[in-house]
């Protein structure tokens, strides 16, 4: 029988879970070191590839065959250079790899941890673009993986939260989700094992990794003061690994000593967690802002949320309790394996999804009560000619068809009409945005073509356009003439040199350990 599986493809570890005989999460292990969570870090040695903690053995010596972050890179045009030891914009390059690729490497290992295993579940962060999690997607596809869906991470963390037996949660609660590459915060109301998202606000580019960066600004400035010389760590990736390991100490100390290799040799160097903290206050107000922003949006104050729950391994930070402490008037609430609490949400929602005869009586008894609504969270439009206010004149605009916060699965048809007599083709525009934009210059357009139109007709034929939204965040759209019937479906896939077959062929021939 096939395993119920959940999948956390996270930026700096990932993991991968089932559903055990009886219907809770397990965290699988690591075949060769018995490991539950696994470094997102890769070794590329010609077509054989290392994955995991063993890659990062490889930072010292090799660093240019080391691949690191690569969620941060996922809605990006770029491949990573092994020759250049970076993400690059020339697609072309010979010993290269796309974020899909690379993400597939991750899968195919986390795959050997089990068997049986095709359908999944994914996750991501809740301010995945869609060509992001479109990227995703493909690197399912070429680790040979059914993706059932994506789920947002603070929302897969939150029904982990309200399964566990002994934890009591329910109410209106805060979802606060730091990992290693992003940061999410979720508002929901729970009660028993229903889980309702009212809205969720976040940064895919702030995480621990902005941490550790801070922390080789204070390894280069030590070492400046006292030798004058300054430690290249641009890019570092020896550097950033230390940097890495003293911010985990000082989540549980208050200063730490470290010897650091430089161009005037080896010194030994004190970090203590005042200077770390107060090198991160930038990133610690743009977090308490985009916390106010969510509460906001979803009509809550820190006096009507019951609990905060805890997401990710950067929530270890004493900075962070002291921080959402004071905002909510509360402590969150301890006790959960901060590390583990998405991927065991995904098993469970992989439960929720799956055909329940392939479910013992047992999982169907423990996953009846679990229901799970999730939201929007973007602004998704389209271009189209408006009367300006100031003016009169017409203009192209952003046009909005789905609102953010949307409950899903949600199906919305908006009327347009053409602008042109004589008019033979449409502009089929697909917008995505973060704030309710009418500019198109501050709007993400994440699909362009053309929609061809009877000819001969008069202007301001009508329209219809459809976008329909379902529970994992993937979006279909349909462009039709209402007269002629002629319609435009829309697949939306990230645009890039290589199709999907050339990436598989060349993921194929690698040897994977």
């Amino acid at each position: 029988m096939s395993k119920v599986i959940g999948i956390d493809l996270g930026t700096t570890f990932s993991a991968i879970a089932s559903l055990d005989d009886l219907g809770n999460p397990e965290v699988l292990s690591s075949l060769e070191d018995n490991r539950k969570i696994t470094a997102s870090a890769i070794y590329i040695d010609g077509k054989n590839v290392i994955v995991g903690d063993r890659a990062l053995s490889y930072i010292k010596n090799e660093p240019n065959k080391v691949v690191l972050q690569t969620k941060r890179e996922m809605e990006n045009d770029v491949v990573y250079s092994v020759n250049d030891g970076k993400w690059v914009g020339d697609k072309d390059l010979v010993d290269s790899y796309t974020p899909a690729q690379v993400s597939s490497l991750i899968l195919k290992k986390l795959k050997d941890y089990t068997t049986d295993v095709k359908q999944v579940v994914i996750t991501v962060p809740a301010m995945f673009a869609e060509k992001a999690r479109q990227a995703t997607l493909d690197a399912a596809k070429l680790a040979d993986l059914e993706v059932i869906e994506l789920i947002n991470e603070p929302t897969a963390a939150v029904l982990h939260y309200a399964s566990l037996p002994g934890v009591e949660v329910g109410g209106r609660v805060m979802i606060f989700d730091l990992g290693g590459g992003t940061f999410d915060v979720t508002f929901a109301e729970v009660k028993n094992k229903k889980v309702d998202v009212l809205t969720s606000r976040g940064d895919k580019y702030l995480g621990g990794k902005d941490f550790d960066k801070e922390i080789t600004k204070l390894i280069q400035k030590k070492y400046f003061e006292i030798h004058k010389v300054e430690i290249d760590i641009e890019n570092n990736k020896e550097y950033i690994q230390k940097a890495e390991e003293i911010k985990k100490i000082l989540s549980v100390k208050n200063k730490v000593s470290t010897n650091i290799n430089g161009p005037k040799g080896p010194q030994q160097i004190e970090i203590t967690q005042e200077e770390f903290e107060e090198s991160i206050q930038t990133y610690i107000e743009k977090i308490k802002m985009l916390i106010e922003e969510a509460m906001e949006a979803s009509g809550m104050n820190p006096s009507r949320i019951n609990q905060t729950l805890l997401v990710g391994g950067s929530t270890r930070m004493p900075i962070i309790t002291k921080v959402l402490t004071q905002m909510m008037g509360k402590p969150p609430v301890k006790g959960v394996n901060v590390d583990e609490a998405v991927v065991c949400g995904a098993a469970i929602y992989a439960g929720l999804k799956t055909e329940k005869e392939t479910l013992s009586d047992q999982q169907q008894e423990a996953l009846k009560e679990v229901n799970l609504t999730d939201v929007c969270n973007f602004y998704m439009g389209t271009l189209a000619y408006v009367t300006d206010n100031h003016t009169g004149r017409r203009v192209v605009a952003n046009t909005i068809i789905i609102e953010r916060d949307t409950k899903l699965p949600v199906s919305v048809t908006k009327r347009y009409t053409t602008i042109q007599e004589g008019q033979e083709e449409l502009e089929c525009n697909v917008t995505q945005s973060e704030g309710p934009e009418d500019n198109k210059e501050f709007v993400n357009i994440i699909h362009e073509e053309m929609l061809k139109l009877p000819k001969g007709r008069p202007a301001n034929q009508p329209i219809d356009i459809t976008y329909s939204y379902d529970e994992s965040g993937k979006m279909h759209c349909m462009f039709t003439d209402v007269e002629s019937g002629n319609s435009h479906e829309i697949e939306l896939t990230p645009e890039s040199t290589q199709t999907l077959d050339q990436l598989q062929k060349q993921v194929e021939e690698i040897s994977i350990e």
